[in-house]
């Protein structure tokens, strides 16, 4: 492309407007005489169907004309590109580039409503190329107002005044009511009821003490999150920075087997993603901590020098509890009594994505062969990870089989596991504070170790169980666990003392104290 080749840039906001039943796009050049033609289009996400529009001279350059029954499909998002032919017949394709509005515009410039669906228009964060979004009114209106908050926020954070007794709670992107968030509010509720507590939460699970619950990505959530004296999530919030004097507690969600971070040394999803989460992460007040180990990591993989509190998980609290009512928490769980649980809680992989954050729930576990294998009072609990986004035919499982993949809180089958089952999740660190048999079932152990992640731990050697690959060695385990509770007894020790010496079924209370301090008298 030559220097004297024109450029073209539609002029946001006032380059699209709409007259009837026609939505104009205007589209400036800079030298327009050097253009013999150009054409408009839309190429939708989904099914990458592209409808071609021509653009006609105009005062202003070039201006495209399209029906707005174009927008009355299944199509959500339409991608604007230009197709330009110059005076000497070169052909050029082009993103249809949109110059940032000034101001306090807000993200999506141009909202209309068409009979019942939305149409709006904002500039792509990758290339500030135009987007076209039309939708559902209901589902339009939720996702344009919550995007238009997102980019306020800066403004909320500067001008909302601070809440002094607000606490936001999120746990798993807001998708549960569990983890570190969960244990640490619910201590919260008794040793600071002058508190206000809020949850991020899209669930529909009922939270104890009827606290206010925000949609993620509500306008309501980010005005709610700019507010808040106090932060606790055990991931990420969707945008960064903070009030001076907001205090941000990041609980994660594991002591890491597995890499994180910037000790990652393979492509990967976690890879793409560090550098937004960097930043979040300077906004961190304190980093919670199960044991030292975890601490010298998520130095250096989070590569983060604020305060850490290394002083246990929470969410271990509940599995000491030496009088647990198992039999009541099964029937909770709509689960049979008098049974034998194992719990089979497998990580999610990374190379197996099917959406963004949304991955295929790889089983590689034969459960017709493990059904048959199991004794007459066990049972099969599978509990995929938050990641995960596929789910089991129930109609096929065994009756010896549940998918409890619904549940928010994993820990909840923690507390009625007789045996965990698990490959590289973290859930086991937290398990061991049990005691009871941990198996480990890695049927892609090289593959992981080598190309998908990679290992903090030697996997045969420093793990608190044996590992098999198939689907008949974990079967031999399962019906051998005193022979596997007795050879692996020394390790198990040694695995506990290392990882698991602060959780002693007081956490909550110390991080409360720690973070929040006694109640005020006023």
């Amino acid at each position: 492309m030559s220097p004297e080749t024109p450029v073209l840039w539609i002029p946001v906001p006032d380059g699209i407007r709409r007259e009837d039943d026609v939505l104009c796009l205007t589209v400036n050049v800079s030298d327009a005489s050097a253009v013999q033609a150009c054409r408009l289009l839309l190429v939708g996400r989904r099914a990458k169907v592209a409808a071609t529009f021509t653009c006609k001279r105009g005062a202003l350059g070039f201006e495209a004309r399209l029906p707005l029954e174009q927008f009355s499909n299944d199509e959500t998002r339409w991608d604007a590109r230009l197709e330009v032919t110059l005076n000497d017949g070169e052909r050029l394709d082009t993103q249809l580039l949109g110059r940032h509005p000034e101001g306090d515009t807000p993200r999506h410039f141009f909202n209309e409503a068409l009979a019942e669906r939305g149409l709006s228009a904002y500039l792509s964060d990758s290339a500030s190329s135009l987007v076209l979004y039309a939708a559902p009114l209901e589902v339009h209106g939720r996702v344009t107002s919550g995007e238009n908050a997102k980019q306020a926020f800066a403004h909320y954070l500067a001008e909302l005044p601070l809440d002094e007794s607000l606490v936001i709670f999120e746990s798993f992107l807001g998708k549960s009511y569990s983890g570190n968030p969960r244990y640490i509010y619910e201590e919260l509720r008794r040793s600071r009821p002058d508190l206000r507590c809020v949850w991020s939460y899209n669930g529909d699970q009922a939270i104890p003490g009827d606290p206010q619950v925000v949609r993620r990505g509500s306008p309501e959530y980010y005005r709610l999150l700019a507010q808040a004296r106090y932060r606790v999530n055990n991931v990420i919030f969707p945008v960064h920075g903070r009030k001076p004097e907001t205090v941000y507690l990041q609980v994660w969600h594991g002591t890491p087997l597995k890499r994180l971070s910037f000790d990652i040394e393979v492509s990967g999803p976690e890879v793409d993603a560090r550098d937004n989460f960097y930043r979040e992460s300077r906004s961190w007040s304190l980093l919670l901590s199960e044991n030292a180990y975890s601490t010298e990591v998520f130095k250096r993989a989070f590569r983060y020098s604020g305060e850490v509190l290394e002083l246990g998980y929470p969410l271990t609290d509940p599995l000491l509890d030496p009088t647990p009512d198992r039999a009541a928490l099964a029937r909770s769980l709509g689960l049979p009594e008098g049974k034998r649980f194992i719990l089979y809680a497998p990580t999610w992989r990374d190379h197996k994505a099917i959406g963004a954050w949304q991955h295929a729930f790889d089983l590689q576990l034969d459960l017709v062969t493990l059904s048959a294998g199991l004794a007459d009072d066990q049972m099969l609990l599978i509990k995929a990870h938050h990641l995960v986004a596929e789910t089991l035919d129930h109609a096929a499982l065994p009756a010896n089989v549940r998918d409890m993949s619904h549940l928010d809180d994993v820990n909840e089958l923690c507390i009625l596991a007789d045996v965990l089952v698990t490959d590289y999740s973290s859930v086991f660190f937290d398990f061991a504070a049990t005691g009871r048999p941990i198996l480990f079932y890695c049927y892609d152990l090289e593959l992981y170790a080598s190309a998908i992640r990679g290992f903090y731990l030697d996997v045969h050697e420093d793990l608190p169980g044996p590992v098999t690959a198939t689907t008949e060695g974990l079967v031999g385990l399962l019906g051998d666990l005193d022979t596997v509770a007795r050879e692996y007894a020394p390790r198990y020790r040694e695995f506990q003392q290392r990882f698991c010496s602060l959780n002693d079924g007081q956490v909550s209370r110390r991080v409360v104290q720690a973070v929040f301090g006694d109640a005020r008298d006023d």
